[in-house]
């Protein structure tokens, strides 16, 4: 049953990776090539199937760099007519007053009846009261305005002599000479008291006395009001529009650009996009078809010398097409707001430009190099969009240059701000330098530093929102995810130092190692870290027949033939794969399941099954080595080569009696070569000077690892020489078992 059982195994074919001749060129995939040639198509669709969108690239206040012409008639806004039309409809509206009718309820609430004894003695005084309350009212509701307003009309705020007072229901107009005056108002008051009282009672000075304190100008001018009033009277003006002329001259070179002759310019251009042909616009969509293919060849050939590997991995080729997409069809839509919508001002436009988002992205995501790549392709196919403009490729430019180098280690996503303000201060500064030559006004040259700032900014957060997506669309893992999966608490982490505390500390120290190692050649060395703590999760289904969990237990393998050993050894790869995915592990850590040990063989089981062999009876089949060997696939990148190499010196280091530096470097350059003889580093990129490095690496760290302590004696016995301690050597299983 054991035999049967191990051929059904054994008769797996171990599949290995093709690789090509070294000196011949590998095609170019031809699904990468239907993507580009489809991908140039529906961009130069989208981007030139419409009406003809080019936005006015001067800026107010700059000098003209040529002069201009106007090709067609057009019909555009006389900015000095249309003001001089606001400017009436402004003035026709008069300012706004109000009546402050504070003074009749202070009157009703301090005037009593002990002020009207000397008027009225008796029971009169209640009637009274009513009297004089009513002719406050009467002189204040009407208005009084002081002698200095009358005779400066409110300090020129009603030019006109006249006003508009608000009431509480509806608004009346009123000239300025239909107001009272203090004096007057109080001598009106007086005289309708007056001929209310009994004639024996009339005493003009004690009423004036008495209704004179709440008599004062109460007149109030409502600014607010009043400028609310004239800016909806501004917006009911129509513009005043004139025919230009072909041959006109737009702009003459020197001149100072101004607002009437980027109308004038901005104008131009729509009627031009108006009497386009159908046969003009096909004309214009085939060149610049060409023109965006031509440079998007010339960054296939870019890519192809910095980085060869990348245009022939599918699922790369896909995630840069994507990225790039994203800035294009927003530089559109700003592009639409600014021509037709006018939302955005044309002075802006190319720094409102999303040229930092897609480099970000493609540098986290893949790598510098990529984020060079799809940068140098947005940056120019939006100058491409907005007329070939050099401002907006010299941007992007820099702006991808700035994208890459802040994003080149962003492991925690606060740090993504920190790139964000980083590209912003390069675009202030690419605008400073272009203001220089430029010389816009400062109206102009704000708003620009403003929108450079906030796109950089704006580019960080979007770039974190956006992350994770392109994390699960195109299975990538970034080192900000593998920094979340670096904490020790994780289930399977917690799992395996509970149930498999030997392979735990396994993990740990291999962490240390492989990212020491991988610092020493430039790899990513927090990848490697969190493979180290994942690469054996398949021993938690059998943590007992791996020797670092074997403490004082017996061998379960003296029980098992050598091929079921192998076949329980080797299954942890296996098991540890369908863990990682029950637990949705990135394919990286998996990638590291399969490959941290190759297709190695079990040296141990095939030896003990040679030894068998020659033991037993004469007759039976040889041993083939293939039947003890591990599965694969061999590393395919450097980082998973140096997680080999560290899994088998960390596991083969417990055996060494009595560690030495020397020792150390004898076994690592052992195991070295082993790994190398046997075809292991076959397919990754390790160059030879990179192993010598990782073999120091190794040799440094495991010599501080293994370091000896000075044996302390215990206070309760005497100082004497002591019989060793036997010590436990397991030396007999192989680095893959522990």
């Amino acid at each position: 049953m054991k035999t049967n059982l191990f051929r059904k195994k054994t008769d797996r074919v171990v599949t290995k990776k093709k690789v090509t001749a070294p000196g011949r060129a590998r095609p170019f995939p031809f699904f990468n090539l239907l993507l580009t040639l489809f991908f140039w198509l529906a961009l130069a669709v989208f981007f030139y199937s419409g009406r003809l969108m080019r936005p006015v690239q001067l800026v107010s206040g700059q000098q003209a760099p040529e002069t201009v012409f106007a090709a067609v008639d057009f019909s555009a806004e006389n900015m000095a007519a249309t003001q001089q039309k606001q400017r009436l409809a402004q003035d026709s509206v008069l300012p706004v007053f109000t009546v402050d009718m504070t003074a009749i309820e202070n009157a009703r609430n301090v005037l009593t009846t002990n002020q009207l004894t000397q008027l009225i003695p008796g029971d009169g005084q209640t009637d009274m009261q009513a009297v004089i309350f009513t002719a406050i009212s009467n002189a204040v509701s009407r208005g009084i305005i002081s002698a200095s307003d009358k005779q400066t009309r409110f300090n020129g705020a009603a030019p006109q002599g006249k006003v508009t007072l608000r009431g509480p229901k509806t608004d009346t107009i009123r000239m300025i000479d239909s107001f009272l005056q203090q004096p007057d108002a109080l001598k009106e008051a007086v005289e309708e008291v007056l001929r209310k009282l009994p004639r024996e009672k009339r005493s003009e000075e004690t009423v004036r006395a008495l209704i004179a304190q709440w008599l004062w100008p109460n007149l109030v001018y409502d600014a607010q009001e009043t400028e609310t009033r004239r800016q909806q009277e501004v917006k009911l003006v129509n513009p005043v529009f004139e025919t230009v002329s072909s041959e006109t001259v737009l702009l003459r070179k020197g001149a100072t650009v101004n607002e009437q002759a980027l109308l004038w310019l901005a104008a131009h251009e729509k009627r031009l996009s108006e009497l386009e042909t159908e046969a003009e616009r096909i004309q214009r969509l085939a060149g610049s078809g060409l023109l965006l293919l031509l440079g998007l060849a010339m960054i296939a050939a870019v890519a192809g010398i910095i980085e060869p590997a990348l245009l022939r991995n599918r699922r790369q080729v896909l995630l840069l097409a994507t990225l790039s997409v994203l800035p294009l069809v927003i530089g559109k839509g700003m592009l639409y707001a600014t021509v037709n919508l006018h939302v955005l001002p044309s002075s802006v436009i190319q720094f409102a430009m999303p040229l930092a988002i897609a480099p970000m992205l493609a540098s986290i995501l893949i790598g510098g190099a990529a984020g060079l790549i799809v940068g140098l392709w947005v940056s120019f196919a939006l100058a491409t969009l907005l007329g070939g403009s050099y401002e907006v490729f010299l941007l992007g430019i820099m702006v991808s240059c700035a994208a890459v180098y802040t994003t080149r280690d962003v492991k925690r996503r606060a740090a993504l701000f920190r790139a964000g303000f980083w590209i912003g201060t390069v675009e202030v500064l690419v605008v400073l330098v272009l203001a220089i030559l430029g010389k816009p006004a400062w109206t102009t040259l704000l708003p620009q530093l403003g929108i450079s700032m906030f796109f950089g900014l704006g580019s960080a957060l979007l770039a974190m929102l956006l992350i994770p997506v392109f994390e699960h669309l195109f299975n990538v893992t970034t080192d900000i995810s593998l920094l979340e999966l670096s904490d020790l608490s994780h289930p399977l982490l917690q799992s395996l130092a509970i149930n498999a505390p030997g392979t735990y500390h396994h993990s740990l120290m291999m962490a240390s190692l492989a990212q020491n190692a991988a610092e020493a050649v430039g790899a990513n060395g927090l990848m490697l870290r969190v493979c180290a703590y994942f690469h054996d999760i398949g021993k938690l289904v059998k943590p007992g027949f791996f020797s670092e969990n074997i403490q004082f237990s017996e061998n379960p393998h003296d029980e098992l033939t050598p091929s079921m050993s192998t076949l329980v050894i080797v299954s942890h790869i296996k098991e540890g794969v369908t863990l990682a995915k029950k637990y949705k592990l990135p394919q990286v850590i998996i990638d590291g399941i399969e490959q941290h040990q190759g297709t190695s063989l079990v040296s141990v089981f095939y030896h003990r099954a040679k030894t068998q062999q020659k033991e037993a009876v004469s007759g039976q089949p040889a041993i083939n080595d293939e039947d003890f060997r591990y599965d694969g696939p061999r590393p395919q990148t450097r980082e998973m080569a140096i997680l080999m190499l560290a899994d088998g010196c960390e596991a083969a280091s417990r055996s060494i009696d009595k560690p030495t530096p020397a020792r150390i470097a004898n076994l690592i350059s052992e195991i070295f070569d082993s790994r190398l003889r046997d075809g292991q580093l076959d397919e990754c990129n390790l160059t030879l000077a990179d192993l010598n490095k990782i073999k120091k690496a190794f040799i440094f760290s495991l010599t501080n690892m293994l370091h000896g302590r000075i044996a302390y004696p215990r206070m309760d016995e005497p100082e004497a020489e002591k019989p060793e301690e036997k010590e436990t050597n397991n030396s007999e299983l192989p680095p893959e078992m522990k």
